[in-house]
């Protein structure tokens, strides 16, 4: 081109950008290239120095250096070398400077004369043009197999003696069944045989493995070997599968699940499907007659074989027993390997395939049983979610039957097994939460004739009340059984564990249980009777079997919250202790209590003071207050009635204990509680009597009841025992009563104007002793003054015939200080 005159013209070659066809220009100022259009040079063989060991044809000898570089030398790498020494040289003349470059890498000629190739190796598979490296010592170099980090071909240097392994270049090694042994469930074309040991292990006989056990009976004996080692998975070929299904054998039991399952499984493997006759036993005699191959599968149309790999196979020194696989339930599910050999030996002699002596139970596969097929119960007890968990259990089992409760477990067992028509039947109660149950769950073929009772939710009642029962087996003993417990044999199960449904909560205010008990029309087997609004009772598992088990269970100390069965009120009449199952092993301290409230009543005595800081201290010790216990003081109230009825209105609890001003309280146990099993009434603690040495209910501490304290207006000659009461063997401290001559007379005068009345209305012996000791007995202070007072009571109590008019002045203070004024 006319304006491009001033350039000097280059076309490129296959190697260099500048080649060698110029276009130049007179006058040129600049250089123009035209890389689109390479030249292509001719072999030139002047300028090459190949080596002896270097293959020609290796080498593209139309390479040339740039024509516009300097002289130089151009080393070319070799194949096994790639710092291009020992390899082909292009010498350009003149050259003195070297220059490594790698357009193209020479290969080497194949050279056996320094090679020691294993009679196993595969000599196609392997690059026998392998060099070393000119500038390494000399050595001996050792290849790795497909298997093995050495064992493959040997190149030995001339003259070494050192060893050196070589990893980039790999045998392979060629196939041999010698030493095998392959079992039935191997297939054999999947196995690649080409496999080696190390060769510098020693003789083993080597086992081969699966997902499932270490060895699938697949082994490799070293000759002279006695020792096993494990060497891990199969080798195999071309992924293809290495185990052998054998033959399968599928139990037709006529659920209506057999067939479709039946399809499924031929779609995979060769099925033949066999009915069941008589026993599972009988049913594989007739399945080993068939067999082809010297172990078989049976299965059973009642499982679902989806997930089962039939690939399983056992340790080789396992061959002679019968694998039994588990179900979701429990180890045996009628799923069986079975050895045909040792199936005939045992067969002669064995009732079934658990007598068989070497069972193998399998626990690293297991199958599914998907439906129940047997008769369900369902019992109903009336409680209030009876019948929406009945009519949810319908839908789900169109088949259940409703029945109804007679009152013991037993007696509703041997109704329903007169009408069932399946070969087991389940029996459910309304009491118990069958939302997540399993219902096709199944015993061990050696449990077939027990009661299989499964247990109440945490296993604290493993007598429940869910059954699974076999019907003849439970026929041919109901009619001897009067008491479920007698059946032999029952099996108790803890897992699953049948959740009950919580009792209903009978809240009452008052502090009568027994009417509490007598107003409640019961829905339930049981109904929990609290009188606490914030306490919560879970997990309550008590026996339902017959009414001897339904016991009434406390869950406080003062028994106020109880669980009551509904079977009492053929029973109760003024006490809960009426009815004859009580939980007598519980203590009933399961629930805290709020303590009862505590009242100090005084009147004018010397020592109030001295003794209400006693029993602050008593109450709540030093140096921290209890702040559970409250103590309030009921002071100066004129009259016993009043100053009583006084204290009850203060306290907030529907017991109180009544502490008196003359009673020095010690060591007593405030957390202690009234008996709600009986009806309410009063009661009375002992104290000591430091001047006669008597110890009973006088001057004791006293927990009233406030209701009947209340409701006391005309109480006679003794508040306390004109209402019921009873007397607590418990010391609750000393009656200091001797604190001056006044109180000492005073008390004297009342305690034994009412034992006077008493012997005469009714006389014990040991009203007639505490008497005497009054009238007899005094030392300490005012020790006079409590004979006088005692003396001066029967005094007057003669006087007055035991009028009871008279006798009830004793109640009013102004007339006890008149009478000792008068006299003293």
């Amino acid at each position: 081109m006319p304006w491009e005159a001033e350039y000097i013209h280059t076309w490129p070659n296959q190697w260099q950008r500048d080649g060698e066809v110029y276009l130049v220009p007179i006058n040129n100022s600049g250089q123009k290239h035209f890389h689109n259009r390479p030249v292509h040079r001719l072999p030139n063989l002047d300028y090459w120095d190949i080596p002896e060991h270097i293959d020609p044809a290796s080498i593209d000898h139309r390479w040339a250096p740039d024509p516009m570089d300097p002289p130089t030398n151009y080393h070319f790498p070799v194949q096994w070398n790639w710092d291009n020494i020992g390899g082909p040289v292009y010498r350009v003349p003149g050259a003195t400077a070297d220059k490594y470059v790698g357009y193209f890498t020479a290969k080497t000629r194949a050279d056996m004369s320094n090679w020691r190739i294993p009679n196993n190796i595969k000599l196609d598979s392997f690059d026998f043009s392998w060099r070393p490296h000119p500038k390494d010592p000399p050595y001996i170099y050792k290849f790795p197999t497909v298997w093995n980090s050495e064992g493959g071909p040997e190149y030995h240097t001339p003259g070494a003696t050192d060893e050196k392994y070589i990893t980039d270049l790999v045998a392979e090694t060629l196939p041999d069944r010698t030493y095998w042994t392959i079992p039935e469930e191997v297939n054999a074309d999947s196995v690649d045989f080409s496999w080696v040991p190390h060769p510098k292990d020693p003789p083993y006989i080597y086992h081969f493995g699966s997902e499932y056990q270490s060895s699938v009976g697949l082994t490799y004996t070293t000759p002279g070997a006695t020792e096993i080692k494990f060497a891990g998975p199969i080798p195999s070929r071309d992924r293809r599968p290495v185990l052998e299904v054998l033959d399968i054998f599928f139990i037709d039991r006529g659920n209506p699940l057999s067939q479709p399952r039946y399809e499924r499984l031929s779609e995979q493997y060769t099925v033949t499907k066999v009915r069941y006759a008589n026993s599972i036993l009988d049913t594989v005699r007739r399945c080993a007659a068939r067999a082809k191959t010297n172990k078989f599968w049976i299965v059973s149309s009642e499982y679902d074989y989806t997930n089962f790999d039939f690939a399983w196979h056992a340790e080789p020194w396992q061959n002679y027993m019968t694998h039994v696989f588990p179900s979701q339930h429990n180890r045996w599910s009628d799923t069986f390997l079975i050895n045909r050999w040792e199936f005939e030996r045992h067969s002669k002699w064995a009732n079934g395939l658990e007598q068989f002596p070497n069972l193998n139970f399998v626990t690293n596969q297991s199958v599914t049983k998907t439906e129940n097929l047997h008769n369900i119960y369902y019992v109903d007890h009336g409680n209030p979610e009876s019948r929406r968990q009945y009519d949810l259990l319908k839908a789900e089992l169109p088949d259940l039957i409703l029945t109804r409760f007679a009152n013991t477990y037993i007696d509703t067992m041997k109704r329903i097994v007169s009408t069932a028509d399946t070969e087991y039947v389940w029996i459910l109660n309304s009491v118990c939460n069958y939302d997540f149950f399993d219902f096709t769950w199944q015993p061990e073929p050696w449990q077939q004739e027990m009661i299989h009772c499964f247990s109440n939710g945490s296993g604290s009642e493993k007598r429940g009340d869910t059954f699974y029962i076999h019907v003849e087996s439970f026929k041919k003993q109901m009619v001897d059984l009067e008491l479920l417990d007698w059946f032999n044999v029952i099996n108790y199960i803890d897992k699953p564990l049948v959740d009950r449904w919580s009792p209903e909560t009978v809240y009452y205010e008052t502090d009568n249980l027994i009417e509490a008990v007598k107003n409640y029309t019961f829905t339930a087997p049981y109904a929990l009777f609290s009188n606490q609004k914030d306490l919560a009772v879970s997990g309550i598992n008590t026996c339902l079997w017959s009414e001897k088990d339904r016991v009434i269970t406390p869950f406080t100390h003062s028994r106020a919250v109880a669980l009551i069965p509904r079977d009492i009120k053929r029973h109760l009449k003024t006490q809960i202790y009426d009815y004859p199952y009580l939980d007598r092993v519980y203590d009933g301290d399961f629930f805290a209590e709020k303590p009862l409230d505590i009242v100090y009543i005084s009147n004018g005595e010397p020592d109030e003071e001295r003794y209400y800081r006693n029993l602050e201290d008593e109450v709540y010790g030093n140096p921290f207050r209890d702040k559970r216990y409250t103590i309030k003081w009921v002071r100066g109230v004129n009259g016993r009635v009043a100053a009583y009825q006084e204290a009850a209105r203060q306290s907030t609890t529907d017991w109180f204990f009544a502490v008196f001003a003359k009673l020095e309280v010690s060591n007593f146990d405030w957390c202690w509680q009234p008996d709600y099993w009986q009806q309410p009434k009063h009661y009375i603690f002992n104290a000591r009597n430091p001047v006669n040495g008597l110890e009973y209910g006088h001057m004791g501490m006293i927990a009233y009841n406030k209701r009947l304290v209340l409701a006391n207006n005309n109480p006679g000659i003794d508040f306390t025992l004109s209402q019921p009461h009873e007397s607590v063997p418990i010391l609750s401290g000393t009656a200091h009563f001797n604190q001056d001559a006044w109180t000492t007379w005073r008390t004297a005068f009342r305690e034994v104007l009412k034992l006077r009345l008493f012997m005469a209305t009714q006389p014990t012996v040991e009203t007639e002793h505490r008497l005497n000791v009054w009238l007899t007995t005094a030392q300490g202070n005012y020790s006079n003054y409590c004979l006088d007072g005692a003396r001066d009571a029967v005094e007057y109590y003669e006087s007055v015939a035991g009028d009871p008019a008279q006798l009830q002045l004793s109640f009013d203070w102004q007339w006890l200080r008149a009478r000792y004024d008068a006299k003293y």
